[in-house]
């Protein structure tokens, strides 16, 4: 009988190390794509700022410089940025020979996160042109798609390859998100629920410093805070009874204001259709400046200001139609800030036909629950309210209403906004009979298939 001496295996703590190593590599580096992305935005959003200054000599909200210019300048401005938005699209379809757009979600699920730079630089160009000049698309779309540009080609450009570059690409939409928005959580789930497509668990981590990252990039530049602040704290009441109900009726309208936003898609086959699109918002803005620019200004002034019945329906009435004819002829930029003000137009609607004590809190219910009939993602869209509001006490009942108008959308219909792209027309900038128009991630604009 022989005795056998043992020893202690290594290779546990040999594990242990490689793995703790691998989570320092994922996490530098998700930090450094953040702060990439984070400033890629911070860049497109002082650009957007130097031309409205070039364009209308005014440094605040778009329409309160509408409100400042005379009738003939509100009508012409946003006629020139469509002239000069078409000069741009025109100038990439000559010279730039990297091939079409790459939406950052078709990046991410089906191209490996290639996203050609030139193009989207090309394209980013001409969303400043119209977005400076009024028209009623959003500014962050494009802001988004630019700084998922950047990281696919800094990653692409790096020796790391231990990280898939579509997981990079993921971790510059979610700091993207988080500096355009001020919204960290919510750009973290946005990655999950629409860019990744599924619950991938072991991303959290990066996805979290990568979008903490690219919002405190932000702060330092542009300033921090909730971007709409609620003034004061909203209390439950009677009226939520109403909730429900609500929500439910937003999950019904979510599939109709995707079609709504289709509507007018065959105007982008219309010659010169983007200059079309800047004299339509420049005419409906002389019967309300709130129609030019992305929202911001209504939103903030339903969830602070509290407007009649009668100004909120005016204003939602033509923002719409603005927006719908901004989307059909091709205007690059999104519809994300546009669709968070008309689920809190909404709400604030229904809290005044309701006679509810609060018609804020209505406006904020309509403002997370549209969202995630829209996008499909009830989960960022809870956060997203939490985070934009500054009213985190409302984030279990606004989880819960979202998942029910989710529920609801995705039964009429199973395509999200993000996933309708595929039947947006689009622009190759690589071929001359293409058109023009952006799909719903720029609204994000992607070749075929999304």
């Amino acid at each position: 009988m022989t005795a056998t001496s043992t020893r202690p295996s290594s290779e546990p703590t040999l594990i242990g190390a490689q793995n703790l190593r691998r989570i320092f590599i994922v996490s530098s580096w998700a930090a450094a794509l953040g702060l990439v992305s984070g400033l890629a935005c911070v860049a497109v959003r002082l650009t957007f700022r130097a031309l409205q200054w070039i364009l209308v000599h005014h440094g605040g909200t778009l329409p309160e410089a509408a409100a400042s210019l005379s009738p003939q300048r509100r009508l012409l401005t946003p006629l020139i940025g469509g002239a000069l938005a078409t000069a741009v699209l025109w100038a990439a379809e000559r010279w730039c020979k990297e091939g079409c757009l790459e939406g950052y979600v078709e990046a991410v699920r089906f191209r490996r996160g290639h996203i050609p730079f030139a193009s989207t630089l090309w394209r980013t160009a001409s969303s400043v042109f119209s977005v400076a000049s009024g028209a009623a698309i959003g500014r962050e779309g494009s802001m988004i798609q630019f700084a998922a540009a950047a990281t696919s080609w800094v990653g692409e450009r790096s020796s790391l390859r231990t990280i898939p570059l579509s997981r990079q690409v993921s971790y510059g939409v979610a700091a993207a998100v988080a500096a355009a928005y001020q919204a960290p959580l919510a750009g973290v789930f946005f990655a999950l629920e629409i860019v990744i497509g599924e619950w991938a668990w072991i991303e959290i981590l990066p996805l979290l410093i990568a979008s903490l990252t690219g919002a405190w990039a932000s702060r330092m530049i542009l300033g921090g805070g909730p971007l709409f602040p609620v003034l004061g704290t909203l209390t439950l009441s009677k009226q939520i009874l109403w909730a429900l109900p609500f929500a439910i009726a937003l999950g019904l309208a979510g599939p109709a204001y995707q079609l709504l936003l289709r509507s007018l898609r065959s105007t982008s086959r219309w010659p010169l259709a983007l200059i079309w699109s800047g004299l339509a918002v420049g005419a409906l803005s002389l019967l309300q400046p709130a129609v030019w620019g992305n929202g911001d200004f209504a939103l903030l002034q339903t969830l602070q200001g509290s407007p009649s019945l009668s100004a909120i329906a005016l204003i939602l009435a033509l923002r719409l139609v603005a927006t719908t004819f901004c989307v059909g002829t091709g205007t690059v930029g999104g519809v994300f800030t546009p669709t968070l003000f008309a689920g809190a137009a909404i709400g604030l609607s229904a809290g005044h036909l309701l006679h509810a004590d609060q018609p804020v809190l209505l406006a904020v219910i309509g403002l997370s629950a549209f969202l995630a009939a829209v996008t499909h993602a009830p989960f960022m869209a809870g956060l997203m309210a939490a985070e934009l509001t500054g009213q985190w006490h409302l984030l279990p009942l606004l989880l819960i209403l979202n998942i029910l108008s989710w529920y609801v959308a995705k039964s009429l219909s199973p395509r999200s906004l993000y996933a309708i792209a595929s039947d947006l027309p689009t622009y190759d900038v690589s071929t001359s009979d293409e058109d023009t128009s952006p799909s719903p991630g720029l609204l994000p604009a992607t070749p075929k298939s999304f």
